[in-house]
């Protein structure tokens, strides 16, 4: 089982290291991806900073699991 990124096809083992990758490239496409689906890149980039919980890099990750072709078996 794998996780394909939505914006350039990385494939990662978790939806969580899926999402370290896409806050980690930090990127515009990654960080637009991350805004248009409700999420503020900046504002998770301060929270992870300000605490340990990383509780929007799981909301993202629950979103990442519930995307379509995000998902796939090898």
């Amino acid at each position: 089982m794998g996780y394909h990124c939505p914006v350039c096809n990385k494939v990662s083992r978790t939806s969580a290291d899926l999402v370290r990758h896409m806050m980690g490239r930090g990127d515009n496409v990654h960080r637009d991806w991350i805004n248009a689906k409700g999420f503020n890149y900046a504002e998770m980039l301060a929270s992870q900073f300000q605490s340990f919980g990383g509780e929007e890099y799981k909301r993202l990750a629950q979103v990442l699991e519930n995307e379509p072709k995000v998902k796939v078996d090898d």
